[in-house]
């Protein structure tokens, strides 16, 4: 066996030591931190929204209800759904089965059993995944026939697609990482605030006095994952969208804001949906369901079918089940009647 002279093992044995020092003083190299990357169309800011002169209309009126089943879509035998896959409480896909769950799919169903009373509504619902930014492109190219998607009912959005009555009333508020130092919108000025392009929150975010600076992504879970990289401060969205962001991760935190004072000065919550919100929302979202403009009775036949779950105890029992603490004040009654906005023959 070699032996290793002593002087070569002193030397080595110094070498070590030296290695192991320095290690201990920090001073071996350390890469630089990688920045995490950004989601795919992520903006900041979000382009500036373009907005249309419209006139002025109740956005929550819509057609007559009527129970007769629209013959085109009996005889094609299926409805084309658009829907999100990712807002958990509303419109999103189980990752363990692959099945589209939330408030807006049990409407969905809802409505395939009144339409196709002998058949399995699993079987006659087709669901086409969109973003917010492709709802009224997706319905006017005829990809989809339906929109079931946390989508609110808008005087600009009437002039492209027709609304059935308001199914949900919901507004704007904003969820922020749980070691967060801010309690609303108000303390976000000049701070980065996500939503979803295509989205009426993203023009809110714009038009308030504050002026956070808006980051628009494709999808709600783009907004999540930002937050949680401290790529933005906060999200602001319908309070219904929120509550299933907070349910993918618990450790986030909603918070409470007034509404924006409207233009006769008038404060108070009761203008959307009553004294049970506490003044939380700072926007009025009245959530409806959108159709091609020329098929007309089909949304008289879905305002049938939801005035029949607003009187039946259905909506009720769906409420409970996805947004059982949402602060709203139950079913909201439909409103009928013509619209400035709607084209002729509607």
């Amino acid at each position: 066996m070699r032996t290793i002279p002593a002087r070569r093992r002193i030397a080595t044995g110094l070498l070590v030591a030296t290695l192991l020092g320095t290690a201990g003083c920090g001073n071996v190299y350390q890469p630089p931190p990688v920045a995490s990357p950004r989601p795919v169309g992520a903006q900041q800011p979000a382009s500036p929204r373009v907005s249309r002169e419209v006139p002025e209309c109740d956005a929550r009126r819509s057609l007559a209800a009527d129970p007769a089943r629209p013959r085109k879509f009996v005889e094609q035998g299926y409805i084309r759904a658009g829907v999100d896959q990712t807002m958990t409480r509303m419109t999103h896909r189980d990752p363990a089965t692959g099945e589209f769950k939330g408030f807006d799919i049990d409407l969905l169903r809802e409505i395939a059993k009144e339409l196709f009373p002998d058949r399995d509504p699993r079987d006659t619902i087709r669901f086409v995944v969109v973003t917010s930014a492709e709802r009224q492109e997706r319905l006017r190219d005829g990809t989809v026939d339906i929109v079931a998607d946390s989508m609110t009912a808008t005087c600009e959005r009437a002039t492209e697609v027709a609304f059935s009555t308001d199914y949900l009333d919901s507004g704007q508020t904003v969820l922020v990482r749980g070691d967060s130092p801010y309690h609303g919108i108000g303390d976000l000025g000049g701070k980065p605030v996500c939503a979803a392009t295509g989205t009426t929150s993203i023009g809110h975010l714009t038009d308030r006095p504050e002026k956070p600076v808006p980051v628009s992504v494709p999808n709600w879970t783009d907004c999540l994952v930002m937050l949680q990289q401290r790529q933005v401060e906060a999200i602001s969205t319908d309070h219904n969208v929120l509550l299933g962001l907070q349910d993918l991760d618990p450790s986030t935190r909603l918070v409470t804001t007034p509404p924006l004072t409207r233009p006769n000065g008038d404060t108070s919550c009761d203008w959307h949906v009553g004294p049970k919100s506490a003044c939380t929302w700072f926007s009025d979202e009245p959530h409806a369901i959108a159709f091609r403009q020329e098929d007309i009775a089909f949304v008289k036949f879905v305002n049938h079918v939801l005035q029949k779950l607003r009187d039946n105890g259905r909506w009720a029992e769906m409420h409970r089940t996805w947004l059982p603490e949402h602060p709203d004040n139950g079913p909201p009654p439909a409103r009928y009647g013509p619209n400035p906005v709607w084209p002729p023959g509607l």
